[in-house]
């Protein structure tokens, strides 16, 4: 992975001027996204400017001529079209926006960032029943998995936009928080309702306007080093489509914090515990490196693929029990779980891995074993990461208003301290220890994101 050493804000306004450059200064931006114009705007030491021009020779040329200082452009259909454009513009081309179906495109030397995502918060229901007995979010840790999982030597960005009339101000610290746990960037385009309310100097604007500084300021502050998932869930997928998105997205919003691995070329990473391969049947490789996790004490979960019977390729396993639907085989001293059904309904599916993996704890009972467990915060998602150093953190994020009352989190592993870092707080934490190996810890309320430094003890 990619070693960065500073969060990159990158910024895009609706227009090259004066208010774009100086917004983008106070948010302590490192790059601006403009439309192209006859001149670009003045801007201090320090911020880069860019104009989104359209993708041939003639586009960026003139950027260049108006003194900007690059460009971010759309990809053209043809991969081969692209490639002849970063030969000839070279460091001109910062930015690159990729369809979800051009991800794995080199644009080396800019930068790839993916048009996939949705602007992040809680769904408005205008006062009508919700569709489950928790706060739906809108998020995109799944995406940010996804391209971390597929493309790990890359630095992970997305490029979304806010829809239109939205009123979700602090979709915006979300949108940053997001990119940061998982050492990426987003291009951040705000509302229009937030940009016209700054403008005229409204007060909820400006208000969310300073939480969103607060926020940027933080990040900044922390960087953006090299850090890697220590979730010890990871779900298996084939390609990056609607079924398998949504099975990640709903895992997401249940507080697993699962990590993504490409089918085609799995490998169980450090501390991983359980493999869940869903709805589609991997390559012999693969099928060979799951046995063997499974044989060191390693667990599969496994779904048929729709429509097909299941082929048994665990080969001579033991058969363990036979319950609620799914049955254990034991292979070395591990197992293999087979689901009688496909994942046809990801919510559904999403539960049984909480489930499942809140089950493998010395206990054998309750969800003890899950990897982070938060009450009385519904609408917060935790994002496990784990430093070079083996350092572990916790990063979590708040999707709702900032909680200043008092929350219990707990995590799974044994810890002698922990220290939490958010916007405008900073001290440590007193451990809790529990049964089946894990701590608690009162959590001082939530200021979008905040950072657990976990110290494992024998460290």
């Amino acid at each position: 992975m990619l070693l960065l050493t500073a969060f990159s804000v990158i910024l895009a306004w609706p227009e090259a001027s004066p208010e774009a450059v100086r917004r983008a200064a106070e948010l302590g931006a490192a790059v601006l996204v403009v439309p192209a114009a006859e001149k670009a705007p003045a801007a201090p030491r320090g911020l880069e400017v860019l104009a989104a021009a359209a993708a041939d020779g003639r586009s960026i040329a003139a950027a260049k001529a108006a003194g900007f200082h690059g460009v971010m452009v759309r990809a053209p259909e043809e991969e081969a079209s692209l490639r002849a454009l970063l030969r000839e513009h070279g460091s001109l081309i910062r930015i690159v926006s990729l369809a979800p179906a051009q991800a794995h495109w080199d644009v080396s030397p800019a930068r790839a960032a993916v048009r996939s995502g949705q602007w992040p918060g809680l769904m408005a229901l205008g006062g009508e029943a919700g569709a489950t007995e928790q706060p739906w979010i809108n998020g995109n840790l799944h995406h940010y998995a996804w391209l971390e999982g597929f493309f790990p030597r890359r630095e992970s960005v997305l490029d979304y936009e806010p829809p239109a009339g939205s009123l979700q101000y602090e979709g915006a610290e979300i949108a940053l928080a997001e990119a940061w746990a998982f050492g990426g960037s987003v291009v951040l385009r705000l509302p229009s309702a937030f940009r016209e309310g700054l403008a005229k100097g409204e007060t909820r604007a400006g208000a969310a306007w300073e939480r969103l500084r607060r926020v940027a300021s933080f990040l900044r502050q922390k960087g953006a080093g090299l850090k890697e998932p220590a979730s010890t869930l990871a779900v298996l997928v084939p390609q990056w489509d609607e079924q398998f998105e949504e099975i990640l997205n709903l895992a997401w919003r249940q507080q697993l914090s699962p990590r993504v691995i490409p089918s085609v070329s799995f490998a169980a990473p450090r501390g991983l515990r359980l493999a869940v391969v869903a709805n589609h049947t991997p390559p012999g490789q693969t099928l060979e490196r799951l046995r063997e996790f499974a044989a060191a004490g390693g667990h599969v979960l496994v779904t048929p693929e729709p429509g097909e019977p299941l082929k048994p390729w665990w080969g001579q396993a033991k058969p363990q029990s036979k319950e609620g639907g799914i049955e254990t085989f034991r292979i070395g001293s591990g197992t293999v779980r087979v689901m009688e059904e496909p994942a046809l309904d990801p919510l559904v599916f999403a539960l049984d891995l909480r489930e499942q993996l809140g089950m493998d704890n010395p206990l054998g009972r309750g969800l003890h074993g899950l990897d982070v467990r938060l009450w009385y915060a519904s609408a917060v998602l935790p994002v496990l990461r784990r430093q070079k150093s083996g350092e572990r953190m916790a990063v979590l994020i708040g999707y709702g208003r900032w909680i200043e009352h008092d929350f219990l989190v707990g995590v799974r592993g044994r810890f002698r301290s922990a220290r939490m870092e958010q916007p405008g707080a900073e001290a440590p934490l007193k451990l809790m220890p529990r049964g089946g190996g894990r701590v608690e810890w009162d959590q001082p309320g939530l200021h979008r994101i905040a950072i657990i430094r976990l110290e494992e003890a024998g460290r």
